[in-house]
């Protein structure tokens, strides 16, 4: 038997009930196969540490990967916690870096050693990985992966900023400022795809000053001062209810040397020295071209994204969806979430399926070029039991 795949959710406003709820539905699910691993993800408001002894006595020691989060879709409805638990017989490891914040370079050495043991043999046919969105440093690790053969999709963490609380779930830890890895081999298929829900507005800015996750100058100027004279409002305004959600609709756009991909950098607030913190680094002296949103044609990369994730997976058992929205898909939708879950359904079709927040994702669209991380977009993940010759 390769994978075996259950999802529990629950919309209980308790942390401690949601846990409960959550887990011992997935857990009927499951029937007689033993779990392996769990993929969680939980309101930001919940006490995390209670959430994490909840789940471990429900579930053992297993493995979990997942985070808080400020938005979930499960069963056609939102819902406060989303456990996913995966069982049967496939490879499995998993990679905790709780220094990941305060060291992304550190961080990135110890991950090399993994990826040259990849390189050297394809035990490992893909690798997820969650992130803190809000004080990590992801490109500096991402570049490690170049020349390793590996199918990489993963997500930032952080949905919710400022409200609530940004944990991470990593093997048997439960914190802030880490990055977990989850490694998957033989047994278990993985068909990753992305979609993006933004268009060109035709403005372009010169990044002039950058300093880490901090944009300080467009075209010379104060870079908050420069985008709110577009989008109308002084930049304390931007700080502020309601605005402050729907600074994040209004990404920059960029490209990398030697990257094909156009990676998208949202605006997580202004800061009182007219910056804009960001939370992918944006390189100095980057054009960047101002991007609106386009809802349509959005729900229908969306769509598309998840039926291509199904037939990157293969032909095997059906498990589940995992799909993994930038949180300003649930702002831009805020008004017609149906519309959401209906591209979400027709995508997935009858595998289970559910959605979850995040601050960006991780993605590699091919294995000859290094992932990237970028904001605003949409990252579809399925995951499918092998087929077993006869």
């Amino acid at each position: 038997m390769s994978l075996v795949s259950a999802v529990g959710y629950s919309n209980e406003i308790n942390g401690r009930e949601a846990a409960q709820q959550a887990a011992q539905q997935a857990l009927k699910g499951l029937r007689s196969a033993s779990p392996k691993t769990a993929l969680v993800f939980f309101s930001h408001l919940f006490d995390p540490l209670e959430v994490r002894q909840v789940l471990n006595a429900l579930l053992g020691d297993i493995p979990l990967w997942g985070a808080t989060t400020s938005t979930i879709y499960a069963g056609s409805a939102p819902q406060k916690m989303v456990v996913v638990i995966l069982g049967g017989t496939f490879a499995l490891d998993t990679t905790w870096i709780g220094h990941y914040s305060m060291d992304p370079l550190g961080s990135a050495l110890e991950l090399s050693t993994r990826l040259e043991h990849a390189k050297a043999n394809r035990h490992w046919h893909s690798v997820l990985l969650a992130a803190d969105g809000l004080r990590g440093e992801i490109s500096t690790l991402l570049s490690y992966f170049e020349q390793v053969p590996l199918g990489v999709g993963g997500f930032l963490s952080g949905a919710g900023f400022p409200r609530g609380k940004n944990f991470l779930l990593g093997e048997t830890y439960c914190a802030e400022g880490g990055l977990s890895a989850l490694w998957l081999g033989e047994g278990i298929r993985v068909g990753i795809s992305a979609a993006q829900c933004w268009k060109d507005s035709g403005l372009v800015f010169r990044a002039t000053v950058c300093r880490e996750n901090h944009l300080l100058q467009l075209d010379g100027e104060p870079a908050a001062g420069q985008l709110c004279a577009v989008l109308g409002h002084c930049p304390d305004e931007w700080n502020k209810p309601p605005l402050q959600d729907l600074l994040r609709l209004f990404p920059l756009a960029f490209r990398e040397a030697g990257q094909p991909e156009t990676i998208l950098a949202a605006p997580l607030g202004v800061e009182e020295d007219g910056s804009l913190r960001m939370n992918i680094a944006i390189p100095e002296g980057s054009a960047l071209r101002l991007m609106t949103a386009d809802p349509t044609a959005g729900l229908r990369s969306l769509t598309a994204a998840i039926q291509s994730a199904r037939q990157l997976a293969g032909e095997g058992p059906a498990g589940v969806a995992m799909v993994l929205l930038d949180a300003g898909w649930f702002e831009l939708f805020r008004t017609k979430p149906v519309a959401l879950i209906e591209a979400v359904q027709e995508g997935a079709g009858e595998m289970p399926s559910f959605s979850a927040a995040t601050l960006g994702h991780i993605w590699r669209g091919r294995e000859e070029i290094v992932p990237i991380a970028t904001n605003l977009g949409a990252l579809a993940v399925v995951f499918k039991g092998e087929s077993w010759p006869a």
